[in-house]
């Protein structure tokens, strides 16, 4: 399957009203198939016409392996549209998955070659409406009318305009996922498997299964599980003697999600090195960090170095596999990393990032006890030997005079001198050596942090890398009004005040934030949908929910975007400036103009 040729397409369907528009991504061309009473049902022609655009082209849909290929599929069959509507009340009620559908309804597939993008794209239970919100869609609807109503021939056309609109945010939604789907493209001629419409962590599943032949599904976990610390660690700090012993000996439980659960002695437990606190969690090492701007003086250097490849290095070098699947894990696991490698050597990039997803994405099933790749005991090992290992070399760093200012789950940040850099790289040299992990260095010019989870580093390049509030809009996060961000990094890169990088900007998708409104949003008795988009406006009033009347939040001075057009000329200019203002006070910045 190469990924053109591709068309979008969309079902609704009322009471007397059964609609399915198809749409090129390429060309633009729409087609549309209409039903317009109960009993109408599809005429040969038109179903011929039908088959044969499933059958030369690519079709992608959201959330359509569970909706709408089922509801096609049954219309196929000549099904009147009261059925039809029976069918697809059926399978909004029960979130039945569609080959539960399939099933229960006695549906047989039709051939095609179909996508749903709803498991490739990143989010998590994130709409489609939302999606066009991250994207900046042209226009944000939500369904004219409710799906039980009975339709006039007006309210038709409404409809038919509304679907052609979720079509565009689908073409949308395609263009930006399009390299996740590259990546499937090349795992599935890889491993002659099909993954197009599946999620990064199904992936992983899906190779193993193919490689394994006969599953083999983990049995319960009753009791605890233990964690084997690697022989290698040795602290000298009393603490951190303290809690390996501790690790070595407990008996983690689980919870009733198959989750590790962290023992009562490690909640809140602050370890001290140096200057810096760290805390120890199922997930992950993190530093404890508050508001901080960092700049190297002449005589130092800011170092940033993570490991490469860490979870996968540790099962590795540790040789871990899940109990139930023995070596042969290992094996498929090994010659996955291999392959990897030999793709980086090479230069094949596609090949690199499809096999890194692989990779990755089945270390995040060992926590899924619906998963036949569950291990807990072997998340454990991984989990808790990366964060041992890490503390073990920044005790070793702190002993020898370089500072860590910051850790997390794979790398930390360090300042030296820079006449103690041979002492930092001979004690890196040796801790990778022992443990058989691989260091990668980025030096920084800057380091500002808000907390451990907001932060924005300038490399000796100028290239930036942020964390929570200073990331930008993207399939993974909300619009908030991303020329705050901007005029932050560009008053910290290069002295721009705040107001110029902000008064300056004429691009509206640059001042939007956008947000879900469960039960629906309203705004001066205005309905505007479950998804909502909106600017600080001099002119503007709070968005309130529609359910109980309390204010959305951010939304109190809103002019309402569903549209994308022109700047309003009302636009809060120091509204955004403000917020700016106060991002970089947040960082121990007083004056940012």
């Amino acid at each position: 399957m190469h990924l053109n040729n591709v068309v979008a397409f969309d079902i609704e369907l009322f009471p007397n009203y059964f609609l399915v528009s198809f749409k090129h991504v390429e060309t633009g061309k729409v087609v549309s198939f209409e039903l317009k009473s109960k009993v109408e049902a599809i005429k040969d022609p038109e179903r011929d016409r039908v088959m044969n655009l499933l059958s030369k082209r690519i079709i992608v849909g959201f959330n359509s392996n569970n909706y709408d290929i089922p509801i096609l599929t049954q219309y196929l069959r000549r099904s009147s549209v009261e059925y039809l509507k029976k069918l697809s009340d059926h399978i909004v009620n029960s979130s039945s998955p569609g080959w539960m559908t399939m099933k229960n309804f006695g549906i047989e597939p039709v051939p095609m070659n179909h996508i749903d993008l709803m498991e490739p794209a990143p989010g998590v239970m994130v709409s489609l409406k939302l999606y066009g919100a991250r994207l900046h869609s042209q226009r944000l609807q939500d369904l004219p009318y409710p799906p039980d109503k009975t339709l006039t021939k007006k309210e038709m056309d409404a409809v038919l305009a509304y679907c052609e609109n979720d079509l565009d945010t689908t073409i949308d939604l395609f263009h930006a996922i399009k390299p996740n789907l590259e990546l499937r493209e090349k795992i599935g001629s890889e491993y002659k498997i099909q993954v197009m419409s599946k999620s990064d962590s199904q992936i992983a599943e899906a190779i193993f299964k193919a490689k394994l032949g006969q599953i083999k599904r983990p049995g319960e976990y009753h009791g605890t599980i233990q964690y084997d610390p690697p022989s290698y660690l040795k602290f000298k700090n009393p603490q951190l003697k303290e809690i390996l012993s501790f690790v070595s000996l407990h008996k983690f439980e689980l919870d009733g999600r198959g989750a590790i659960k962290l023992p009562t002695e490690l909640k809140g437990m602050k370890i001290e090195i140096g200057q810096s606190v760290y805390r120890i969690g199922i997930g992950g090492l993190h530093s404890s960090e508050k508001a901080q701007s960092l700049k190297p003086e002449k005589n130092q250097i800011m170092m940033e170095r993570d490991v490469t490849s860490y979870y996968p290095m540790i099962i590795i070098n540790r040789e871990l596999s899940p109990k139930h699947l023995d070596k042969l894990f290992l094996k498929i696991y090994n010659q996955m990393f291999e392959d990897r490698r030999e793709a980086k050597q090479k230069g094949d990039k596609l090949v690199d990032a499809s096999l890194k997803l692989a990779l990755n994405s089945s270390f995040g099933k060992l926590g899924s006890k619906y998963s036949f790749l569950y291990s807990p005991e072997l998340m454990l090992n991984v989990t808790l030997t990366g964060q041992l290992c890490l503390l073990w070399l920044i005790e070793v760093l702190e002993r020898n005079g370089v500072s860590v200012i910051s850790a997390n789950t794979d790398g930390f940040v360090s300042v030296l001198d820079k006449t103690n850099k041979d002492t930092f790289d001979k004690i890196c040299q040796k801790w990778e050596k022992k443990t058989q992990f691989n260091l990668e260095d980025t030096e920084y010019a800057a380091l500002y942090s808000r907390d451990v989870n907001n932060y924005l580093a300038i490399t000796i390049k100028g290239d930036t890398k942020g964390k929570g509030i200073f990331t930008e809009t993207s399939l993974r996060k909300n619009p908030s009004g991303d020329i705050i961000i901007r005029a932050v990094k560009d008053y910290l890169l290069s002295r721009i005040p705040i107001q110029d990088t902000i008064n300056k900007c004429e691009d509206p998708k640059e001042f939007i934030l956008a947000r879900t409104v469960k039960g629906g949003a309203v705004w001066k008795e205005q309905y505007l949908g479950r998804v909502v988009r909106w600017v600080h406006s001099t002119r503007g009033e709070a968005i309130r929910y529609k359910s109980n009347g309390n204010r959305v939040p951010k939304s109190d001075a809103a002019w309402p975007i569903m549209d994308l057009g022109d700047l309003p000329e009302h636009l809060n200019y120091n509204r955004y400036i403000e917020e700016a203002h106060d991002v970089l006070e947040s960082l121990g910045i007083e004056h940012g103009s």
